[in-house]
């Protein structure tokens, strides 16, 4: 089907034109998609990372860390100075303290074995995603030796993110609201039809049919109490019980001044369900309280929360998305918008685990989402040189894995993730077809 252009539309009769169901939709183009197809949404490339020496991806490197690559500030004593340049080691000798150091050294990408070209490769493409993007595409794009190679270098880009963007207060007015991440049990619907049910859920249901009234509410709390002595959550609202894997992303935004620009700064944090413990905790962590307003919908985690701040608006999303006065919280819908695509068509089933760090990432990429690929990358490279070594995915390799879930109210102890390590039976070769 090919759009209609102006000179084929029916001439204007005063009247607004009713659209029949054959007529094409046109889609406005938004403010966001004309800086997109602007020159100024592309500012480098890959092709030119290979071109790079050596010494110029460490003068870029220095430049992003320190703001400068001749005065620069030692990883071991921290003298910012002129130190002694070694064009044979490609590292700097300490005038201070004598040690030498990289533009790698105490950073989180210290210990590296792939080259300056492709790490700084790898980030622009990271940078160049609008959702995500996943470990297995840059092993490929960029052939790296394995897929643990690209998926800890991403991974270390997000702990700098968790550790360096995702901090400080915010003011102003605050919108506030939670969207339910993870725990969606998609391995168990693998290559099924969309109506699929198994054997056992249609004769669970002829037998819950055959049952009285009564009968019907004693096994709903019979299935509700085991639901929750196998580790389910308990919706404080409506009292549906989530899968223990459940968690709730709370994204916290701060709206910009000038009306239409939408929000300036965002924070996150993950919950175990959406209650007014996990709203204030986060309120206190990243909100100046009686500085601020908070904009949120008409949950009731929020109504406790809000008679802390100056003033607490709030929005039926039952009935609208603004309310008459311009209440609402859209800037935070936002974010949940991109955080569920992130999670469904990117990433595929965040683990609860590593939930907070990928949150944080998208709330990067809502706030940076009109700066150009290697201006971005390089805002989110900043934080990675300077919050110190990694303290997630060292030796992440070789079964070293955090032991904890980061959580709005305090981390929660964690299993290591993917397989056991150490030697594995031996599979059978795969026979091919030819």
């Amino acid at each position: 089907m090919t759009l209609a252009t102006p000179a084929d539309r029916p001439p204007s009769t005063g009247a607004e034109h009713v659209r029949k169901r054959w007529d094409p939709v046109q889609r406005r183009s938004s403010a966001t998609t004309r800086w997109h197809m602007s020159s100024k949404a592309v500012d480098r490339s890959v092709e030119e990372f290979s071109r790079w020496s050596d010494l110029r991806c460490i003068r870029h490197l220095a430049n992003v860390r320190w703001g400068s690559y001749v005065d620069v500030v030692c990883a071991h004593c921290n003298t910012c100075a002129d130190h002694y340049w070694s064009a044979k080691e490609m590292r700097w000798k300490c005038k201070a303290c004598g040690k030498r150091f990289s533009v790698t050294s105490q950073t989180v990408f210290a210990n590296r074995r792939i080259p300056l070209q492709k790490l700084l490769a790898a980030l622009h493409l990271w940078a160049c995603g609008a959702a995500g993007q996943p470990a297995l595409e840059l092993r490929r794009m960029l052939k790296l030796g394995g897929y643990n190679t690209a998926f800890t270098l991403v991974s270390k880009l997000r702990e700098g993110l968790v550790r360096g963007f995702n901090t400080g207060l915010i003011s102003g007015i605050v919108e506030m609201d939670g969207a339910h991440a993870s725990g969606r049990r998609a391995s168990e619907k693998r290559g099924k039809p969309l109506n699929y049910r198994s054997a056992e859920a249609i004769a669970e249901d002829e037998e819950l049919a055959l049952l009285t009234s009564a009968a019907k509410s004693k096994k709903r709390k019979q299935d509700k109490a085991e639901a929750l002595a196998a580790g389910g959550v308990l919706h404080p609202e409506h009292g549906n019980v989530f899968p223990p894997t459940r968690r709730v992303v709370v994204t916290l935004r701060r709206r910009h001044t000038s009306a239409g620009s939408g929000s300036s700064i965002t924070r996150v944090g993950v919950g175990i369900a959406e209650t007014p413990e996990v709203m204030e905790a986060l309120a206190k962590m990243y909100v100046a309280i009686p500085e601020s307003v908070l904009s949120t919908d008409t949950g009731t985690a929020f109504n406790k929360l809000g008679k802390k701040f100056q003033l607490h608006l709030q929005v039926n999303h039952s009935e609208t998305l603004v309310g008459p006065d311009g209440q609402h919280s859209n800037n935070a819908e936002s974010f949940s918008a991109r955080q569920d695509r992130s999670e469904k068509g990117v990433y595929m089933n965040i683990e609860p685990k590593y939930l907070h760090d990928y949150a944080v990432e998208t709330a990067f990429r809502e706030d940076y989402r009109r700066f150009a690929p290697g201006k971005a990358a390089d805002l989110a490279l900043h934080h990675a040189l300077n919050v110190g070594e990694s303290h997630f995915w060292r030796g992440f390799t070789h079964g070293h894995h955090r032991k904890y879930e980061i959580l709005a109210t305090g981390n929660k102890p964690a299993r290591a993730s993917g397989p056991a390590k150490g030697p594995r039976e031996p599979t059978r070769p795969r026979q091919m077809p030819w």
